[in-house]
């Protein structure tokens, strides 16, 4: 039997044994992943048994979209849209130290005149942790089948599968330092869908494998320093895409702010987390061009003054490109925005962010870019955040896009009205080791 046909079945046996279960139980915490298991197993919202429940109902970018398909066809196609979803997170903490999680997310992505791009998604996520003594464990995969805008190359609404495996291993060494080894594997399949009248499936089927191991240095409870050695490996299923079979090697340096729990200042201190690197992408085939550079993923906010944050973020990686004539591109992309408190129920927010796609090919004056794939990207988005009830919340928004679709600078706008809404709890998170670039 398959990963796919053993994931359900398993996972409705844990949920019916933690529903008959009459004991409690909560996870230890000797590591920093084991104490901040123990805090999202205290925090959810429901109780029955040993099951713990974390549910909302969600309604997300309901509104008009100016060009659903964003430059991609001459005359711009505007509609009605909504993504609506109930994600649910069932957490069974066995004793003190096994704690199995589970999350489902089923979705449905609405359009109301183009009705070829409606469907329904669902996320699945099934995980167990071993809180030890001196050691941290994790075990699990995933299935995911979702429409949604791809990439900033493919910036329109394309089906993807995914199939996963992950693992990690967390030695708490002292105090202050420990030890992690990270293992994932990924299995992506794109179906029917097409790009310029080729199948993405030729193009993009894949398997990617990682392995990361991590050094962490947490000199006291506020900032967490990391250093990331890994490499991965892309195997492409299609024979006329064996060409992008291909491995990267990378290393990052990381920084973590982490908030004290329940914590009320005037003015907020820094928050979110710092990884940046190099890394060497290295595609097997010797007539193909490899690439190298920085990489980073940034995410910071810090208080500004007394009711004002701001923030900043940039995020560059490799990406394979959705053409047969370009083996990868590197995304990249940053920005800032600042929110005011206006009340103690409402919030305003601009951002500004802006966005790029860069070929090797181009840089070097080679062939084999297809024309038409050049992306600029620029970005205004506003939004009020209103808590109309304890758990029920509203955010009205509006986004401003541009984007500059080939090399002549020829322009085409998208923008958005709308507005999302969360009734509920949403999934909480843990903080453990992850991979580089995933902070």
């Amino acid at each position: 039997m398959n990963k796919k046909n053993l994931l359900l079945p398993a996972s409705l046996a844990i949920l019916s044994w933690a529903l008959l279960a009459p004991s409690r139980a909560i996870c230890q915490g000797n590591t920093w992943a084991g104490e901040s298991l123990q805090k999202l197993v205290e925090a959810a919202r429901w109780r029955l048994g040993l099951l713990r429940v974390n549910a909302s109902l969600q309604v997300s970018n309901a509104g008009y979209d100016s060009d659903i398909y964003y430059g991609y066809y001459s005359n711009p196609v505007h509609d009605f849209t909504s993504l609506a979803s109930t994600p649910v997170q069932l957490l069974v903490p066995v004793n003190k130290r096994i704690v199995f999680d589970i999350y489902d997310n089923p979705q449905y992505l609405f359009y109301l005149e183009a009705k070829n791009q409606r469907g329904l998604n669902n996320i699945f996520r099934g995980r167990v942790h071993f809180a030890f003594d001196k050691f941290y464990i994790q075990a699990g995969g995933g299935l995911s089948n979702i429409r949604q805008r791809l990439s900033p190359e493919l910036n329109i609404n394309i089906r993807q599968k995914e199939d996963s495996l992950n693992g990690a291993i967390l030695w708490q060494a002292s105090r202050v330092a420990s030890l992690a080894l990270l293992y994932g594997s990924s299995q992506f399949d794109y179906g029917n869908a097409e790009f310029g009248g080729t199948s993405l499936a030729e193009t993009l089927n894949r398997k990617e494998e990682y392995i990361d191991f991590v050094t962490y240095l947490q000199p006291s409870s506020r900032v967490r320093f990391s250093l990331d050695g890994q490499y991965s490996s892309y195997r492409f299923t299609e024979e006329v895409s064996n060409v992008k079979d291909s491995r990267s090697y990378g290393f990052f340096g990381g920084l973590e702010f982490i908030p004290k729990a329940g914590e009320m200042r005037r003015v907020e201190g820094i928050r979110g987390s710092i990884s940046l690197g190099y890394k060497r992408f290295d595609i097997i085939d010797p007539l193909l061009l490899d690439g190298s550079g920085l990489v980073g993923a940034v995410n910071v906010s810090t208080g500004l003054l007394e009711k004002t944050t701001g923030r900043a973020f940039f995020s560059q990686d490799f990406a394979f490109s959705a053409s047969v004539g370009a083996s990868f591109y590197v995304s990249t992309a940053y920005g800032g925005g600042i929110t005011r408190l206006i009340s103690r129920r409402t919030s305003f927010s601009y951002d500004i962010s802006f966005g790029r796609s860069t070929y090797p090919d181009a840089e070097t004056g080679g062939e084999g870019i297809p024309a038409g794939i050049y992306n600029r990207y620029t970005t205004h988005s506003f939004s009020l955040d209103v808590r109309l009830a304890r758990h029920l919340a509203i955010t009205f928004l509006s986004t401003l896009g541009k984007r500059i679709v080939d090399a002549s600078g020829l322009e085409r706008n998208r923008n958005f009205f709308g507005f999302s809404m969360i009734y509920g709890f949403a999934p909480g998170s843990i903080s453990a080791p992850i991979r580089g670039l995933s902070r």
